[in-house]
């Protein structure tokens, strides 16, 4: 499903990041297109007012009075004449200026300069070729041009025929040959760019389909583990409940250890459900804190006599390190974040053994510790340990469905504090259970949402 969401990304981000490439390329072929037309138009506006000017007879060849006018040819110039040097500089520079004057009288070419640019053929094909006032294309010989016909506001005198009009070309060879290598190079990057924003967009899919992913497979495993943990209390009750219809005849005293069985799955039961619902409304942020002033070593006390009775069952001592700890909380959530504490300390710690509460002031915040001389965690369980479901032992044979940490995580974290784990403990044994509270209120609304927090919250518990 992934991979075909990658896929799907990928393409996305290639056609998206082509598409602009060629939107990109095609406004800057358009633009430098329309400057290079608007440098030719001006170039042959300028040549065109300097001819109504009367300032460009000294370019044009045959403008003399000897009485012959130049030959029509390709490749070879006339001769200077007299004013020779500054022919050829104006020469040069209309070659430079990629224009072609061709002279006219009438409908008949006289001449053309620079000498040579044109065949007879060609030049007449031009004169005939209809031109007016405004630069367009033509193609001469292949060779694209733009032309324009300027009528000269006196005659001149080309040998023996007077010229009364002027065809101006500008040669556009090198600019459509620029233009073409422009297009060359604009399709092939954005081709290049195109197979490179592939191989970054497959890159950044998976990168972003990565806590997805994660998210959903703590998801699934979450959805399984319920069901694992909803599914044999069931099962255990069915069977007993079976049982019972097997035997109709007998009373309650008979069926008693049935019974008790039933209650005990019961008791299992609900405790799932409760525990379920309340990760459910952290997660929704519809878990509401009841903030006030507390003292957390009461609350250590309290917890402690709450649970001596099973401590004293197992053979464990149960030890109250209690000093003056202020700090603004839920007492009720504080002492189930305790109570789950101590049930696991208390649950895996051997007989002959010790749990203590310890809860003191620390700097700006107050803090509640969980120590047990249990048998501890492995180290490879203990990032893991706060996970939903999560349980050290593989084999499922412990007590609890494995949501007691996860539920002590989210509720430290809702009052803006920390828990933190270490196995050993700072005693050198067992487990310690170490948790940060601050002794004033936070930022958070004072209404008691945490809605913000509990998304941190169960953020950090998907990734």
């Amino acid at each position: 499903m992934f991979r075909k969401t990658a896929l799907r990304l990928v393409l996305l981000y290639t056609v998206v990041f082509a598409g602009i490439l060629l939107l990109f390329s095609a406004v800057v072929y358009a633009f430098t297109d329309h400057r290079v037309r608007a440098d030719e138009i001006a170039t042959m506006s300028a040549a065109a007012a300097n001819l109504r000017a009367c300032r460009d007879e000294q370019i044009l060849p045959g403008d003399h009075d000897d009485g012959e006018a130049p030959p029509l040819h390709r490749g070879h110039a006339p001769d200077p004449g007299s004013d020779g040097d500054r022919l050829l500089a104006e020469v040069d520079e209309t070659r430079e200026q990629h224009l072609v004057y061709v002279l006219l009288a009438g409908a008949r070419v006289v001449s053309q300069t620079p000498a040579g640019s044109l065949t007879a053929s060609e030049a007449s094909t031009v004169a005939r070729d209809g031109l007016g006032a405004r630069p367009r294309g033509v193609s001469v010989a292949g060779v694209p041009y733009l032309g324009m016909k300027v009528e000269l506001p006196r005659p001149v005198r080309i040998g023996d025929a007077p010229a009364d009009a002027a065809i101006i070309l500008y040669n556009r060879a090198q600019d459509v040959a620029f233009l073409r290598e422009l297009l060359t190079i604009l399709s092939v990057s954005a081709g290049l760019f195109a197979v490179a924003s592939a191989g970054a967009g497959f890159m950044l899919a998976s990168r972003a389909l990565r806590p997805i992913r994660r998210s959903f497979e703590e998801q699934r495993r979450f959805v399984a583990n319920a069901s694992h943990e909803l599914r044999t209390p069931l099962a255990v009750m069915r069977l007993q409940i079976d049982r019972m219809f097997r035997h109709p005849r007998e009373t309650i005293l008979d069926m008693s250890e049935v019974v008790a069985s039933l209650d005990r799955e019961t008791s299992r039961l609900q405790r799932l459900v409760n525990d379920l619902l309340a990760l459910a409304k952290a997660d929704e942020g519809e878990a509401v804190l009841r903030l006030r002033s507390v003292d957390l070593a009461a609350l250590a006390r309290e917890t402690a006599l709450r649970f001596a009775p099973l401590a004293e069952e197992k053979g464990v001592e149960l030890r109250v390190l209690a000093n003056d700890a202020p700090a603004v909380a839920d007492p009720d959530r504080i002492l189930e974040l305790l109570s789950i504490l101590v049930d696991n300390a208390v649950a895996f710690t051997p007989a002959g053994g010790w749990v203590e509460i310890d809860a003191h002031a620390s700097g700006s915040a107050a803090v509640l510790a969980v120590r047990d001389t249990g048998r501890g965690i492995p180290p490879e369980h203990l990032p893991r340990v706060f996970d939903r479901f999560y349980q050290a032992d593989p084999s499922r044979t412990t007590r609890g469905a494995g949501l007691g940490l996860s539920i002590a995580k989210w509720i430290a974290e809702a009052h803006g504090g920390q828990i933190r784990i270490f196995s050993p403990g700072s005693h050198g044994t067992g487990t310690e259970v170490e948790v940060r509270l601050p002794k004033s209120r936070s930022a958070e609304p004072g209404r008691g949402r945490f809605a913000r927090l509990l998304a941190i919250c169960y953020k950090k518990n998907s990734s």
